[in-house]
């Protein structure tokens, strides 16, 4: 229960910074015109079948990735990099807290913000529905749960970039390298010519779940095991660098 307590009171803190912040406004703001422009050419290229709107806008669209890769790290740059500038972290790690608390309050913020920039993509399915067309529940629940699963693991990867240094501009450009690498790497497997390799990268292949999965309504417990355990690993790094930040 304490821990519960504690960590209730350290995410309204994180909370209330992500949303007092302007310049996340600015990232929510980008966001939402990319996405509304992803959205009417999916449109377009589907000739209005919302089945393929879906599709092309979750998975296929380069500006909806640009937005799955971009926004988490400029959410977390500050995180911790800033209170590290400002010493506040110091301060925050004497407290009766344990670094566990801190780093997941921070995740849960994060996510929380990245989640609520997501939202207003409702109101596009509704303009469809508006006109009879009825998106199918499926595709478009489990697009949104790969959507869920991509931030999250953004956002992990984000707060451990955050916790090296105290830059929030070298964090923000740690955590899009990051990113690059697991979106980029595994399209390796096509020129590595040994199998088991070849085989490992494609399953890992962000780009591969949402379009053999999550886009078309599908959930491979496989790909959702992959962002939770690849989730968690980044965060047990960012515990063990905030705890390393404790004793110097």
């Amino acid at each position: 229960m304490r821990m519960v307590r504690q960590l209730a009171i350290l995410l309204a803190r994180e909370v209330e910074s992500l949303y007092l912040t302007p310049i996340h406004y600015l990232v929510l703001t980008v966001a939402l015109i990319f996405n509304g422009f992803s959205f009417y050419f999916a449109l377009q290229l589907s000739q209005g079948n919302v089945e393929d709107t879906v599709r092309l806008f979750f998975g296929e669209s380069p500006l909806v990735w640009l937005v799955l890769v971009l926004v988490p790290p400029l959410l977390t740059m500050r995180q911790f990099a800033e209170e590290r500038r400002s010493g506040t972290l110091e301060m925050l790690l004497t407290a009766p807290v344990a670094e566990v608390e801190v780093v997941l309050a921070k995740f849960l913020a994060g996510l929380a913000f990245y989640a609520s920039i997501w939202v207003p993509s409702l109101l596009y399915l509704a303009i469809a529905k508006s006109y009879g067309a009825i998106p199918d529940a499926g595709p478009l629940a489990t697009s949104y749960l790969g959507i869920l699963l991509l931030g999250a693991l953004f956002t992990a990867a984000g707060l451990f970039a955050s916790s090296l240094t105290q830059s929030q501009i070298l964090a923000a450009l740690l955590a899009t390298v990051f990113n690059l690498l697991l979106l980029l790497v595994p399209f390796l497997a096509f020129f590595i010519g040994v199998e088991s390799i070849e085989r490992f990268l494609v399953e890992t292949s962000i780009a591969r779940h949402f379009a053999d999965s999550f886009s078309k309504g599908l959930i491979d417990l496989g790909h959702v095991s992959f962002y939770v355990v690849s989730c968690v690993v980044f965060l047990f790094w960012t515990v063990r660098s905030v705890e390393a930040q404790r004793w110097r």
